[in-house]
């Protein structure tokens, strides 16, 4: 496959996170498809989904987090995927490896849509339970300040 590093994908064309992760999963699909002499047929499966989802948040991060010297204070670490981390106080607990490291991620337009695609599955869910939902995988810098915002923009709440 093509070795793409981290590009700056452009979030602001997509209404939602998913459709921006279908349409990125899509890009990568057409990618191999255009490079490989064996071609990937049918719908788009798991796997590009996850890599669409690693990619969108590399590009973010790559972005946003640039300061060394502020991750180092945050605990931040790469993991495997290259994805920037946060090491918690629950590191030597039994729980997931995404609750026990959550991936950091800023405070833009993209990490809004994934909390209100968020909000909407939790059935409009408030505040709190929408924050304990988003901190199972996420480290989300001002969480608490993106989750008043996506609330109070919805129109059903």
């Amino acid at each position: 496959m093509m070795n793409i590093q981290t590009p700056d994908i452009k979030s602001d064309y997509f209404s939602t996170y998913s459709r921006n992760n279908r349409v990125v999963a899509g890009m990568l699909h057409f990618i191999h498809n255009a490079s490989n002499a064996t071609k990937l047929k049918g719908s788009l499966g798991y796997e590009e989904f996850k890599r669409a989802e690693v990619l969108v948040f590399k590009s973010l991060q790559s972005n946003a987090f640039q300061d060394e010297r502020l991750l180092a204070k945050m605990q931040a670490f790469r993991d495997e995927d290259g994805l920037l981390r946060i090491r918690t106080k629950l590191a030597d607990s039994y729980e997931k490896e995404d609750f026990k490291f959550p991936i950091l991620l800023p405070a833009n337009n993209v990490v809004v849509k994934l909390i209100r695609e968020e909000h909407i599955k939790a059935m409009h869910a408030g505040s709190s339970i929408l924050r304990a939902r988003l901190r199972e995988k996420f480290w989300i810098i001002r969480a608490k300040r993106l989750v008043k915002q996506v609330l109070s923009e919805c129109v059903i709440c």
